[in-house]
């Protein structure tokens, strides 16, 4: 005699099962699913035609009457100053703010500097601060270092015949170096030099060679090298030496950006000038005796507001998205994002945020997942 079969209890066994699975494959997707990148906006009283400094862990600009620092990670913890005068700059660091007018110079907590001549710059590092100023008789160049506490450090840096056309401080992997760029147009062509003052050891010189076949427009550090990038080259030197190792070929590229990682040095780079505003290189030098160079080309399908490197790969700003490349140059669809406001400038913060400005409105914007 056959046994009887139960097709209800087959039936509800199979929905429980059903159920069962459905419910653990649920889980597991909610688990390890891609999650689609996104961009969180919040919205600052930043005036859209100000200029901006970001340093130190800060976004800095001042109005009239106040020198506003905001804490990019934090902006409830932002700093504002008031300033009793009208200013004519100012420079940020995480440990010293300094505002200049004139003739004038004053640290924040300390009492108004005046020095000899105009001031045309100031940078600020961890623990000195330093003011570039002309003499307005003769016109000549000076740089004074000050330490945290307003007090002048050694002798004024002089430049008798070049023109100081960019500085600031060196501050990471525990350093205080001053870099110098400075221009000698007295000679037929014009020539530029670069200086490294090291004040962990008494404002120490490191004296690099001219260059008289192109200009240098930006200096990048690492722990062990310092990068030049020229018109025409990049060119890197060891730091305890002052040795050129190489240099590599950029002609018709400016640097946008770099990063380090793992003896890994990269560059951003876009054509000089504003024919090809759709085009991106990416270049990777091994920090050794020879570069071992990698250049990567992305193009990108609409103009280009900025770009800059963030996170292990590369993010491209246009008017209505965020696109994003791995080094490897493949594009990750699912991290490509439709911005909620459009474009018309985009200032990298940090790693993971950025400066939107659309119109009249600036938002700190970050990124998500």
């Amino acid at each position: 005699m056959k046994p009887k079969i139960n097709f209800l209890r087959l039936i509800l066994f199979a929905l429980v099962a059903v159920v069962l699975f459905g419910g653990i494959f649920a889980v597991f997707y909610l688990m390890f699913r891609q999650r689609n990148a996104s961009l969180t906006y919040e919205k600052m009283n930043i005036d859209a035609n100000m200029d901006y400094d970001v340093s130190g862990g800060f976004l800095t600009y001042a109005s009239s009457t106040d020198l506003i620092q905001v804490n990019i990670s934090d902006t409830k913890k932002s700093m504002v100053t008031n300033l009793p005068t009208a200013i004519d700059g100012f420079g940020v660091s995480s440990a010293i703010t300094a505002v200049y007018a004139g003739s004038n110079l004053q640290l924040r907590n300390f009492p108004t500097l005046t020095l000899n001549g105009t001031i045309r710059g100031v940078a600020c590092g961890q623990s000195h601060c330093a003011a570039l100023r002309t003499n307005e008789l003769n016109g000549l160049d000076s740089i004074v270092v000050f330490n945290a506490s307003a007090e002048a450090v050694g002798n004024s840096i002089d430049f008798s015949e070049s023109k100081v056309v960019n500085f600031g401080f060196e501050t990471k992997y525990g350093r205080e170096l001053l870099w110098v760029i400075c221009v000698n147009t007295q000679a037929s062509l014009p020539v530029t030099t670069v200086r490294v003052y090291d004040y962990n050891n008494n404002g120490a010189m490191s004296y690099y060679p001219s260059f008289y076949e192109q200009s240098i427009e930006q200096v990048y550090f690492t722990e062990d090298s310092v990068f030049l990038v020229g018109t025409e080259d990049i060119i890197r030197y060891t730091l305890d030496s002052s040795r050129e190792r190489y240099r590599v070929g950029i002609y018709g590229k400016e640097v946008m950006d770099a990063s380090v990682n793992n003896g890994t040095v990269r560059f951003l780079l876009k054509p000089r000038g504003s024919s090809n505003q759709h085009t991106l290189y990416t270049l990777a030098m091994a920090e050794a005796d020879a570069p071992n160079t990698t250049m990567l080309t992305v193009y990108v399908g609409e103009n280009i507001v900025n770009a800059f490197l963030q996170n292990n790969g590369i993010r491209i700003v246009t008017r209505t998205r965020m696109i994003s490349y791995t080094y490897s140059g493949k594009n990750t669809p699912s991290a490509d994002i439709i911005l909620d406001y459009p474009a018309d400038v985009a200032l990298k913060l940090n790693d993971s945020s950025f400066l939107l400005i659309s119109g009249d409105d600036c938002y700190i914007t970050r990124r998500e997942s």
